[in-house]
């Protein structure tokens, strides 16, 4: 049976294509002898696995909680017929952590991160008739690759989870001209009525034109066509530029937002004469996210932020859900819950959660997976994937804020008081390297405590007691770098001043319920059933909203996940409570 035959990207449309997902040979290479006995050249392998499910999952296949830090793939294709004289793209939305790909035995590439999507040109290593596929993937228990709420340990605890290893997301073939979109960057501006759009090409031999239209609900808005010859830096003149923006105009634009998702779609053609040389579609919001005041604004006026922690694990494919009706679905009951946002936690999310929050309205954090130690191994890791990963995400209009960091996580040491001028620099260049890709989001510097630079104030705090709650931020009032929450770190690091930023409650809650009857944790003395947790919620949700300084929250967490069992819903998404009545509880007002 082959899941997720859907196009894996819908993001960013090509019309030609042909999925990989499904069963393909797979081994386990303990001993690391696959290279020397260059199993890259097999037909075949002493198992199979479907994919996109890592072996740890019971989807795959496999089902395998045993560590194996080395494993591979392979499978065979044809070429359709009519991609002939097309270049043919292999795409991988997402494989943890270090691949190496061969096609027919030659080597391609390699790349490094388990959550950036890569992509190889294959159309010089291809033959007639059947091809091969292999895949090497090495995913080490070490903290210093960037591994999220994986656990690093022999088994899940606390907080960390089922590790994931290999392929986790789709695989795919798609036909291209020789010269296509490597990928665009939307900008939309409300005060102008205008869309900027940067783009970049794999190639240029000679001048090409792009031709953009968008439209609206079925409806043409305009047509934009622009020239591209071949142009060169002032620094060389051997190498053609690739890349060039134009803008596009959108009149009387019609604003997304959570409560009006309007989008705009987006038809790009590269043309060559009367060559048609790539198509992508796409699509487009026409929001703003700004800061006044100490107030998040959102299309110029202020806008109060109802968050869930969302982990995006699910029990039969761990990082990886059988279809994506499931994503839908929890796109769907975040919403009903009352919530206007989400913050996907420790992990960037398949590419269709995100379009389900574009479509359905949901706004996003987007944050990185953590390493835990800092060393320069993890500086490199770190930034080096992170970069890619704002880039591959910038066009969501549901993405409103950037998360290099949680807890302190990938500089541990400030949490035990180490003065080593390194964790800051980390975290300041995190801040200004994600300004540098992306002016016109927030950046969460450190989500929870020890902030430096920030967009936002961040307080962490899973205090059970309303009073005791009201009391801590009384404290942090008057001393804003003071130890006032639960976790004993400052809110602000010393050196640091808050200088105004929004404040949230970014996480809190996590209550679990003893009527469930669930082997597990949640935060404090567990409720003894589900009207208590109800009413729990609804205190502490109330001395949020009634502190005038605080402009949104984040509750912990919309779903159970393996031994926490602190959700909204359980594991395998049965409520525990009615979405109406926990929508009367996180929509209060003041």
């Amino acid at each position: 049976m082959i899941h997720r035959v859907e196009y894996p990207r819908p993001h960013f449309v090509r019309p030609n294509w042909l999925t990989l997902n499904g069963e393909w040979g797979f081994q386990f290479d303990n001993d690391n002898r696959g290279l020397q006995e260059e199993w890259f050249k097999r037909n075949a392998f002493n198992s199979k696995i479907i994919v996109p499910f890592p072996y740890q999952s019971e989807l795959s296949g496999i089902h395998s909680k045993e560590y194996h830090p080395v494993v591979w793939y392979g499978r065979s294709f044809h070429i359709p017929q009519d991609w002939v004289n097309k270049r043919v793209l292999l795409n991988f939305n997402a494989v943890d952590y270090r691949s190496t790909v061969w096609v027919n035995g030659l080597f391609v590439g390699m790349n490094q991160g388990g959550y950036a999507a890569f992509s190889f040109d294959i159309t010089d290593y291809l033959s007639d008739g059947e091809n091969t596929i292999t895949v090497r993937v090495e995913d080490y228990m070490t903290t210093t690759q960037p591994r999220g709420k994986q656990t690093a340990r022999t088994d899940s605890w606390a907080c960390w989870y089922t590790p994931v290893t290999g392929i986790w997301q789709s695989v795919w073939l798609e036909a291209v001209g020789h010269t296509y979109l490597h990928h665009v960057k939307l900008e939309p501006n409300i005060d102008t009525n205008t869309v900027d759009v940067q783009y970049w090409l794999n190639q240029l031999h000679g001048p090409v034109e792009i031709r953009c239209r968008v439209s609206y609900k079925g409806h043409e808005v305009s047509t934009t066509t622009v020239p591209v010859d071949l142009r060169y830096y002032r620094f060389s003149d051997i190498t053609p530029r690739l890349e060039g923006s134009f803008t596009l105009s959108i009149p009387e634009a019609e604003l997304w937002s959570p409560e009006s998702p309007n989008l705009y779609d987006l038809e790009f053609e590269v043309r060559q004469g009367d060559a048609l040389l790539d198509t992508v579609s796409t699509y487009v919001g026409m929001r703003k996210i700004s800061v006044e005041d100490g107030q998040v604004y959102l299309n110029n006026a202020p806008y109060y932020l109802r968050m869930v922690l969302d982990q995006g694990f699910w029990p039969e494919g761990i990082y990886t859900p059988a279809a994506v009706e499931d994503i839908k679905h929890d796109v769907k009951m975040t919403k009903e819950f009352g919530f206007n946002g989400a913050r996907k936690h420790q992990k960037f999310e398949d590419p269709y959660y995100y379009y389900y929050c574009d479509k359905l309205g949901l706004l996003t954090w987007c944050e990185m997976a953590a390493a835990y130690y800092y060393d320069e191994e993890v500086s490199l890791n770190i930034t080096h994937e992170w970069q890619r990963l704002v880039v591959e995400y910038y066009n969501h209009p549901s993405v409103m804020a950037w998360v290099p960091i949680n807890e302190s996580w990938g500089v541990d040491q400030l949490t035990h008081g180490s003065s080593d001028p390194r964790l800051v620099h980390h975290m300041s260049t995190l801040y200004h390297l994600t300004k540098s890709i992306d002016p016109t989001r927030l950046v969460v510097g450190n989500d929870g405590w020890q902030q430096g630079l920030t967009d936002i104030a961040a307080i962490h705090d899973y205090t059970q007691d309303p009073a005791d709650l009201q009391n801590r931020y009384a404290r942090f009032k008057a001393d804003r770098n003071s130890k006032a929450f639960s976790h004993g770190h400052p809110t602000i690091l010393p050196g640091f001043e808050y200088t105004g930023q929004p404040i949230m409650i970014t996480e809190f809650g996590g209550v679990k319920v003893e009527e469930q009857g669930a082997e597990g944790w949640g935060y404090g003395d567990a409720a003894a059933d589900y009207d208590e947790m109800s009413e729990r919620i609804e205190r502490l949700v109330q001395v949020i909203i009634d502190e005038p300084e605080i402009c949104g929250f984040c509750y912990t967490q919309l779903t159970d996940v393996e031994q926490e069992v602190n959700g909204l819903m359980t594991y395998d998404r049965r409520l525990k409570v009615k979405p109406e009545k926990l929508q009367a509880i996180f929509q209060k007002t003041r």
